[in-house]
């Protein structure tokens, strides 16, 4: 079970904003979390003060929705599920959207942010003016990228299959508690990826230029994906196991699209200091490309499953 207390939901009030909280009420139904709506209005905006029509709630100024009492709101989530929770809406000016929300995220103790991006196909396919980008490099917890459709039109698409990308890393277990969370969530399978990256090397060297490095490695990496299942306790999704050689970033948005993946969850590893701003080429290079929402987990991060046994809270 997910913990979470407060989710952060920025929103430009478009369209792919309402489908992001149709995510964000969906998980505050399953844990009973408050919900933030956060609106950043930059100086060329004018006044955008009004909030979605879908959700009909009262601004607050800046710090005071610490104090604010919460409203009780009819939601729709993307199961179509209707139900109500607490709901905070705050609205500040700033330049920069993106600085604006990691700092609500931080002062607020944040749980979860979720918001939409405005990707596109081809070349073109970025994060809303790299809004998006950058919460998910610089935010202290868990992010909920949801990405626009084609058309800038809400997909309202249930989770029904995750994702779940882990290198092997010492951070793959925490990876994969929130992705058994999620998928409990919302009711769906796993299918579990690691990608063994092909060892390039130069035609001169007289050997084959796209080389495991072990030609056991596939094996070891099933193995250990086995291991990780192995120490899950009490989860009922179905988990499908796959081990690819090739390169990871390409190939875990390849499979998302041709498995039908409704949500990838991975693990970026950032780090405090300078380094907290690189989330990870592979990270960032999925959440930008990737067709479904994507949900990152930060090394340096809140985590929102409880620690196992024998591991730091």
């Amino acid at each position: 079970m997910l913990n979470i207390d407060t989710i952060l939901f920025p929103t430009d009030f478009s369209s792919v904003a309402e489908d992001a909280f149709a995510h964000a009420a969906h998980l505050a139904l399953r844990s009973g979390a408050t919900i933030c709506v956060f609106n950043v209005v930059t100086p060329d905006e004018g006044d955008a003060s009004n909030p979605m029509d879908f959700l009909p709630v009262t601004p607050v100024e800046g710090d005071a929705v610490d104090s604010a009492a919460p409203q009780r709101m009819e939601v729709q989530t993307v199961t179509q599920e209707r139900g109500t929770v607490p709901v905070v809406y705050a609205q500040t000016d700033s330049t920069a959207p993106e600085t604006a929300i990691v700092e609500q995220a931080t002062e607020q103790d944040t749980d979860l942010v979720v918001m939409g991006t405005h990707g596109r196909k081809g070349m073109d396919r970025l994060l809303s003016g790299s809004v998006a980008e950058e919460v998910v490099r610089q935010a202290p917890c868990p992010v909920f990228t949801v990405l626009a459709d084609d058309g800038d039109a809400p997909a309202q698409t249930p989770i029904d299959r995750v994702l779940v990308p882990v290198d092997l890393s010492e951070q793959s277990p925490l990876v994969v508690d929130h992705a058994t969370a999620l998928a409990d969530a919302y009711s769906a399978s796993i299918d579990l990826l690691h990608v063994v990256e092909e060892a390039t090397f130069p035609t001169a060297y007289g050997i084959d230029p796209l080389a495991p490095s072990q030609p056991d490695v596939q094996e070891r990496a099933r193995e250990a994906l086995e291991a990780l299942v192995a120490d899950l306790d009490d989860v009922d999704a179905p988990i499908d196991m796959h081990v690819l050689a090739g390169y990871a970033a390409r190939d875990i948005v390849d499979f998302a699209e041709d498995h039908a993946a409704d949500l990838v969850v991975m693990a970026t590893h950032g780090r405090t200091g300078l380094q907290r701003f690189l989330i990870g080429s592979v990270a960032e290079k999925v959440t930008r490309s990737a067709s479904c929402p994507v949900f990152t987990v930060k090394s340096f991060g809140k985590s929102l499953v409880p620690a196992r046994d024998g591991e730091d809270a």
